[in-house]
C-alpha cells in the first residue's frame, strides 16, 4: 500500500495525471478503496481525487486475480521511469516495499533490468 501510494504521489508531483489514473484503475475496486484511506493518499488532494474519480466512474474490468496483484501496476510505471532516468523515484517507491515483495517485483515479466539492480539494492 505504501509504494503504491508513493507511486501516485510521484506521478501527481510529476503531473503526469493521466499515468497516474491509468495506474489506479489498474487496480480492484477494493484496493481503490483502502488506498483512499492510506494516510499519504487521504492528506494528499489530488491523489485523493484521483482515487476517489475511480470509485465513482469505474467497475471492475480487469481478472479477479490480477487486480489482486498490486506489484503488477508497478512493474511498467517503474520500467518507464527507468527509461526516463527518474531513479529517485523508483527508489522512492521501492524503498517502501518490505523484502518478500521486492523479491517478487524483481521476478516479474517485463520489468526493465536495472530496475531489478536497484531493487537488489533494497533486498536485505
Amino acid at each position: 500500500m505504501a509504494a503504491f501510494s508513493q507511486a501516485l504521489r510521484q506521478l501527481i508531483e510529476a503531473h503526469q495525471d493521466k499515468f497516474a489514473e491509468r495506474l489506479v484503475n489498474q487496480c480492484s475496486r477494493a484496493f481503490s478503496r483502502q488506498l483512499l484511506d492510506y494516510p499519504m493518499v487521504a492528506w494528499h488532494a489530488r491523489s485523493s481525487y484521483v482515487v476517489r474519480n475511480r470509485l465513482r466512474r469505474k467497475t471492475d474490468t480487469a481478472p479477479e486475480e490480477l487486480a489482486a496483484d498490486t506489484l503488477v501496476p508497478l512493474v511498467q510505471l517503474l520500467s518507464v521511469w527507468c527509461q526516463e532516468g527518474r531513479r529517485g523515484a523508483i527508489r522512492s517507491v521501492v524503498r517502501e516495499l518490505n523484502s518478500v515483495d521486492l523479491s517478487e517485483l524483481s521476478s516479474k515479466p517485463g520489468l526493465d533490468h536495472e530496475v531489478v539492480t536497484i531493487i537488489f539494492e533494497f533486498i536485505e
